[in-house]
Protein backbone atom coordinates (compact mmCIF):
# COMPACT_ATOMS: atom_id res chain seq x y z
CA UNK A 1 0.00 0.00 0.00
CA UNK A 2 2.85 2.40 0.68
CA UNK A 3 3.78 2.00 -2.74
CA UNK A 4 0.56 2.89 -4.19
CA UNK A 5 0.25 6.08 -2.97
CA UNK A 6 2.66 9.25 -3.40
CA UNK A 7 2.89 12.60 -3.47
CA UNK A 8 1.92 13.40 -6.60
CA UNK A 9 -1.56 12.21 -6.39
CA UNK A 10 -2.31 13.83 -2.92
CA UNK A 11 -1.85 17.01 -4.50
CA UNK A 12 -3.92 16.36 -7.16
CA UNK A 13 -6.72 15.53 -4.09
CA UNK A 14 -5.91 18.96 -2.66
CA UNK A 15 -5.94 20.74 -5.92
CA UNK A 16 -9.48 18.76 -6.93
CA UNK A 17 -11.16 20.14 -3.68
CA UNK A 18 -9.62 24.11 -3.64
CA UNK A 19 -10.15 24.58 -7.14
CA UNK A 20 -14.01 22.88 -7.43
CA UNK A 21 -13.15 20.97 -10.79
CA UNK A 22 -10.89 18.89 -12.87
CA UNK A 23 -10.45 20.96 -15.55
CA UNK A 24 -9.47 23.47 -13.37
CA UNK A 25 -7.50 21.62 -10.69
CA UNK A 26 -5.34 20.38 -13.98
CA UNK A 27 -4.74 24.05 -15.15
CA UNK A 28 -3.55 25.27 -11.62
CA UNK A 29 -1.41 21.78 -11.37
CA UNK A 30 -0.09 22.82 -15.01
CA UNK A 31 -1.21 19.30 -16.70
CA UNK A 32 -4.00 18.49 -18.93
CA UNK A 33 -7.16 17.49 -17.73
CA UNK A 34 -6.78 14.01 -19.52
CA UNK A 35 -3.51 13.54 -17.80
CA UNK A 36 -5.29 14.40 -14.37
CA UNK A 37 -7.88 11.54 -15.18
CA UNK A 38 -5.54 8.96 -15.68
CA UNK A 39 -3.83 9.48 -12.55
CA UNK A 40 -6.36 9.09 -10.49
CA UNK A 41 -7.28 5.99 -12.19
CA UNK A 42 -4.04 4.27 -12.17
CA UNK A 43 -4.06 5.34 -8.12
CA UNK A 44 -7.26 3.49 -7.70
CA UNK A 45 -6.23 0.48 -9.80
CA UNK A 46 -3.05 0.63 -7.57
CA UNK A 47 -4.86 0.93 -4.41
CA UNK A 48 -7.77 -1.42 -5.57
CA UNK A 49 -10.03 1.68 -3.92
CA UNK A 50 -12.76 3.37 -5.37
CA UNK A 51 -11.90 7.80 -4.90
CA UNK A 52 -14.41 9.04 -6.79
CA UNK A 53 -18.16 8.22 -7.50
CA UNK A 54 -19.54 9.93 -10.93
CA UNK A 55 -22.79 11.58 -10.33
CA UNK A 56 -24.12 13.10 -13.33
CA UNK A 57 -21.08 15.08 -14.92
CA UNK A 58 -19.38 15.74 -11.34
CA UNK A 59 -17.17 13.84 -9.40
CA UNK A 60 -17.49 13.30 -5.55
CA UNK A 61 -15.35 11.87 -3.22
CA UNK A 62 -16.45 8.34 -1.84
CA UNK A 63 -15.92 8.15 1.94
CA UNK A 64 -12.57 6.76 1.77
CA UNK A 65 -11.58 9.02 -0.87
CA UNK A 66 -12.43 12.33 1.60
CA UNK A 67 -10.46 10.25 4.30
CA UNK A 68 -7.38 10.56 1.89
CA UNK A 69 -8.28 14.16 1.64
CA UNK A 70 -7.86 15.22 5.02
CA UNK A 71 -4.95 13.21 5.30
CA UNK A 72 -3.47 14.83 2.28
CA UNK A 73 -4.15 18.03 3.33
CA UNK A 74 -1.88 17.72 6.11
CA UNK A 75 0.80 16.25 4.57
CA UNK A 76 0.97 17.82 1.62
CA UNK A 77 1.15 21.44 3.77
CA UNK A 78 4.16 20.02 5.99
CA UNK A 79 5.83 18.63 2.95
CA UNK A 80 5.22 22.84 1.11
CA UNK A 81 6.44 23.77 4.65
CA UNK A 82 9.57 22.04 4.85
CA UNK A 83 10.50 22.39 1.05
CA UNK A 84 10.42 26.18 1.80
CA UNK A 85 12.54 25.62 5.17
CA UNK A 86 15.05 23.93 2.76
CA UNK A 87 15.09 26.62 0.52
CA UNK A 88 15.98 29.10 3.12
CA UNK A 89 18.44 27.25 4.95
CA UNK A 90 20.56 27.18 1.29
CA UNK A 91 19.94 30.52 1.51
CA UNK A 92 21.42 31.00 4.93
CA UNK A 93 18.02 31.88 6.74
CA UNK A 94 16.18 29.86 9.80
CA UNK A 95 13.16 27.38 9.48
CA UNK A 96 10.15 29.83 8.63
CA UNK A 97 7.15 29.65 11.30
CA UNK A 98 3.77 31.09 9.85
CA UNK A 99 1.56 32.72 11.98
CA UNK A 100 -2.17 33.94 12.00
CA UNK A 101 -4.47 36.03 13.75
CA UNK A 102 -8.00 36.28 12.28
CA UNK A 103 -9.98 39.34 12.85
CA UNK A 104 -7.81 40.32 15.52
CA UNK A 105 -5.10 41.91 13.97
CA UNK A 106 -2.37 42.07 17.01
CA UNK A 107 -0.48 44.98 14.52
CA UNK A 108 -0.30 46.85 18.14
CA UNK A 109 1.94 44.17 20.15
CA UNK A 110 2.70 41.18 17.86
CA UNK A 111 5.83 43.52 15.60
CA UNK A 112 7.28 43.95 19.22
CA UNK A 113 7.17 40.54 19.85
CA UNK A 114 9.17 39.76 16.45
CA UNK A 115 11.59 42.84 16.46
CA UNK A 116 12.64 41.88 20.22
CA UNK A 117 13.23 38.08 19.65
CA UNK A 118 15.16 38.82 16.10
CA UNK A 119 17.25 41.34 18.54
CA UNK A 120 17.78 38.59 20.96
CA UNK A 121 19.76 36.10 18.01
CA UNK A 122 16.20 34.65 16.83
CA UNK A 123 17.01 32.02 14.00
CA UNK A 124 13.65 32.03 13.07
CA UNK A 125 11.85 34.13 10.15
CA UNK A 126 7.86 34.54 11.09
CA UNK A 127 5.16 35.22 8.38
CA UNK A 128 1.84 36.28 9.12
CA UNK A 129 -0.71 35.37 7.17
CA UNK A 130 -3.80 36.79 6.28
CA UNK A 131 -6.48 34.30 6.96
CA UNK A 132 -9.85 34.32 5.50
CA UNK A 133 -12.37 34.19 8.06
CA UNK A 134 -14.37 31.55 6.56
CA UNK A 135 -11.73 29.05 7.32
CA UNK A 136 -11.24 28.62 10.88
CA UNK A 137 -7.99 29.25 12.64
CA UNK A 138 -8.28 25.89 14.53
CA UNK A 139 -8.64 24.25 11.31
CA UNK A 140 -5.87 26.45 9.75
CA UNK A 141 -3.76 25.21 12.47
CA UNK A 142 -4.58 21.45 12.10
CA UNK A 143 -4.42 21.46 8.13
CA UNK A 144 -1.26 22.61 7.98
CA UNK A 145 -2.43 25.95 6.78
CA UNK A 146 -0.33 28.21 9.29
CA UNK A 147 1.78 26.96 12.11
CA UNK A 148 0.59 29.04 14.77
CA UNK A 149 -2.62 30.49 15.36
CA UNK A 150 -3.62 33.18 18.05
CA UNK A 151 -6.83 32.30 19.26
CA UNK A 152 -9.29 33.41 21.97
CA UNK A 153 -11.95 31.57 23.77
CA UNK A 154 -12.52 27.98 24.84
CA UNK A 155 -9.97 25.38 23.12
CA UNK A 156 -10.49 21.52 23.70
CA UNK A 157 -9.58 19.97 20.40
CA UNK A 158 -6.82 17.35 21.05
CA UNK A 159 -5.29 18.00 18.47
CA UNK A 160 -3.79 21.14 19.08
CA UNK A 161 -1.66 22.18 21.77
CA UNK A 162 -2.13 25.16 23.50
CA UNK A 163 0.43 27.85 24.95
CA UNK A 164 -1.39 30.48 27.21
CA UNK A 165 -0.29 34.17 26.29
CA UNK A 166 -2.95 36.46 28.31
CA UNK A 167 -6.34 36.91 30.31
CA UNK A 168 -8.90 38.99 29.19
CA UNK A 169 -12.39 39.54 29.15
CA UNK A 170 -15.07 40.86 26.64
CA UNK A 171 -17.11 43.62 26.25
CA UNK A 172 -20.07 45.40 24.96
CA UNK A 173 -18.77 48.22 22.67
CA UNK A 174 -21.61 50.90 21.59
CA UNK A 175 -21.56 54.11 20.13
CA UNK A 176 -21.61 57.32 22.94
CA UNK A 177 -25.51 58.48 23.73
CA UNK A 178 -26.40 54.78 22.71
CA UNK A 179 -29.81 54.13 25.02
CA UNK A 180 -27.50 51.11 26.66
CA UNK A 181 -24.45 54.30 27.69
CA UNK A 182 -25.53 54.55 31.21
CA UNK A 183 -26.47 50.98 32.18
CA UNK A 184 -23.72 49.41 34.45
CA UNK A 185 -23.87 46.18 32.91
CA UNK A 186 -25.76 44.55 29.79
CA UNK A 187 -27.39 40.91 29.52
CA UNK A 188 -28.03 39.52 26.44
CA UNK A 189 -31.61 40.08 26.57
CA UNK A 190 -30.67 44.19 26.02
CA UNK A 191 -29.19 43.49 22.78
CA UNK A 192 -32.73 42.02 21.12
CA UNK A 193 -33.36 45.09 19.19
CA UNK A 194 -30.12 46.08 18.39
CA UNK A 195 -28.36 45.36 14.91
CA UNK A 196 -25.27 43.55 15.81
CA UNK A 197 -21.73 43.98 14.73
CA UNK A 198 -19.54 41.05 14.14
CA UNK A 199 -16.28 40.06 11.95
CA UNK A 200 -17.96 36.43 10.83
CA UNK A 201 -21.16 35.07 10.84
CA UNK A 202 -19.86 31.73 12.30
CA UNK A 203 -20.33 31.53 15.76
CA UNK A 204 -17.04 30.72 17.62
CA UNK A 205 -16.62 28.19 20.36
CA UNK A 206 -15.89 29.74 23.64
CA UNK A 207 -17.12 33.69 22.88
CA UNK A 208 -20.04 35.40 22.89
CA UNK A 209 -22.44 33.59 21.10
CA UNK A 210 -22.49 30.41 23.07
CA UNK A 211 -21.73 32.05 26.43
CA UNK A 212 -23.72 34.96 26.47
CA UNK A 213 -26.84 34.36 23.78
CA UNK A 214 -27.77 30.92 23.57
CA UNK A 215 -27.94 30.53 27.66
CA UNK A 216 -30.15 33.61 28.02
CA UNK A 217 -32.04 32.49 24.80
CA UNK A 218 -31.69 36.09 23.19
CA UNK A 219 -30.18 36.95 20.27
CA UNK A 220 -29.76 40.49 18.53
CA UNK A 221 -32.70 40.83 15.77
CA UNK A 222 -29.96 41.16 13.20
CA UNK A 223 -26.57 40.28 12.54
CA UNK A 224 -24.18 42.34 10.16
CA UNK A 225 -20.75 41.10 9.09
CA UNK A 226 -18.44 43.97 9.34
CA UNK A 227 -14.76 41.95 8.49
CA UNK A 228 -12.41 42.88 11.23
CA UNK A 229 -12.14 44.66 14.77
CA UNK A 230 -11.25 47.69 13.22
CA UNK A 231 -13.59 47.89 11.06
CA UNK A 232 -16.73 46.84 13.90
CA UNK A 233 -14.98 49.74 16.05
CA UNK A 234 -15.61 52.78 13.30
CA UNK A 235 -18.41 51.27 12.24
CA UNK A 236 -20.28 51.23 15.99
CA UNK A 237 -18.49 54.66 16.35
CA UNK A 238 -21.02 55.59 13.61
CA UNK A 239 -23.92 54.35 15.29
CA UNK A 240 -24.04 51.63 12.62
CA UNK A 241 -24.47 48.52 15.34
CA UNK A 242 -22.89 47.39 18.55
CA UNK A 243 -20.50 44.55 19.44
CA UNK A 244 -18.74 42.84 21.66
CA UNK A 245 -15.11 42.78 21.28
CA UNK A 246 -12.23 41.70 23.80
CA UNK A 247 -10.96 44.81 25.66
CA UNK A 248 -7.40 44.67 24.53
CA UNK A 249 -8.65 45.35 20.97
CA UNK A 250 -10.86 48.10 21.71
CA UNK A 251 -9.58 49.73 24.62
CA UNK A 252 -6.98 51.85 21.98
CA UNK A 253 -10.06 53.34 20.08
CA UNK A 254 -11.48 54.66 23.60
CA UNK A 255 -8.28 57.73 23.25
CA UNK A 256 -10.73 59.17 20.76
CA UNK A 257 -14.55 60.10 21.26
CA UNK A 258 -17.78 58.07 20.50
CA UNK A 259 -17.47 54.93 22.27
CA UNK A 260 -18.51 53.42 25.27
CA UNK A 261 -17.72 50.14 27.01
CA UNK A 262 -19.90 47.84 29.09
CA UNK A 263 -19.38 44.58 31.14
CA UNK A 264 -21.66 41.57 30.19
CA UNK A 265 -23.58 40.44 33.40
CA UNK A 266 -22.46 42.03 36.62
CA UNK A 267 -19.76 39.15 36.99
CA UNK A 268 -18.37 40.06 33.75
CA UNK A 269 -16.84 37.66 31.12
CA UNK A 270 -13.91 36.47 31.04
CA UNK A 271 -11.50 34.74 28.10
CA UNK A 272 -8.35 33.34 27.54
CA UNK A 273 -5.65 34.17 24.68
CA UNK A 274 -3.33 31.41 23.29
CA UNK A 275 -1.05 30.43 20.84
CA UNK A 276 -2.07 27.40 19.30
CA UNK A 277 -0.16 24.99 17.79
CA UNK A 278 -0.85 21.33 15.95
CA UNK A 279 -0.52 18.45 19.01
CA UNK A 280 2.12 15.97 17.26
CA UNK A 281 4.55 19.12 16.27
CA UNK A 282 7.63 18.16 18.22
CA UNK A 283 8.84 20.14 21.18
CA UNK A 284 11.83 21.41 19.49
CA UNK A 285 10.13 21.93 16.13
CA UNK A 286 10.03 25.55 15.07
CA UNK A 287 6.53 26.33 15.20
CA UNK A 288 5.91 24.87 19.36
CA UNK A 289 9.85 26.81 20.17
CA UNK A 290 8.42 30.17 18.64
CA UNK A 291 4.88 29.55 20.71
CA UNK A 292 6.53 29.31 23.72
CA UNK A 293 8.87 32.46 23.34
CA UNK A 294 5.64 34.31 22.63
CA UNK A 295 3.62 32.99 25.60
CA UNK A 296 7.34 33.94 27.61
CA UNK A 297 7.26 37.29 25.92
CA UNK A 298 3.37 37.88 26.52
CA UNK A 299 3.91 37.07 30.44
CA UNK A 300 6.97 39.63 31.17
CA UNK A 301 6.94 41.80 28.17
CA UNK A 302 3.32 42.67 26.83
CA UNK A 303 2.62 46.65 26.85
CA UNK A 304 0.64 46.85 30.04
CA UNK A 305 -1.92 48.89 27.85
CA UNK A 306 -2.72 45.51 26.56
CA UNK A 307 -3.29 44.01 30.19
CA UNK A 308 -4.42 47.49 32.30
CA UNK A 309 -7.22 49.59 31.96
CA UNK A 310 -5.72 52.83 30.38
CA UNK A 311 -6.47 56.27 31.57
CA UNK A 312 -8.07 56.07 28.08
CA UNK A 313 -10.51 53.49 29.60
CA UNK A 314 -12.78 55.90 31.54
CA UNK A 315 -15.72 55.11 29.81
CA UNK A 316 -15.39 51.68 30.99
CA UNK A 317 -17.78 51.68 33.73
CA UNK A 318 -18.80 48.78 35.32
Amino acid sequence: MAAALDIKILRMLVAIDRHGSLTRAAQALGITQSALSHHIRETERRTAVELFHRVGKRLHLTAIGEELLQAAKAIVGEVDRIEADLALFREGFGPVVRLGTGAYACHRWLPRFIADLASQGGRFDIEILDNSLSYPLIKAVIDGKVDIAICGGEIDDRRVRRHHLFDDELVAVLPAGHRLATRRHLEAADFADETYLSYSTIPEKGFEDERFFRPARAMPKRWRRAGDVAMIVEMVRQGLGVSILSRWAVEPALRTPGLVVKRLTGKGLPTTWQAVTRANELKDSAAVQVAGQLAEWCEGSLPRLLLQRSSAAAGFKA
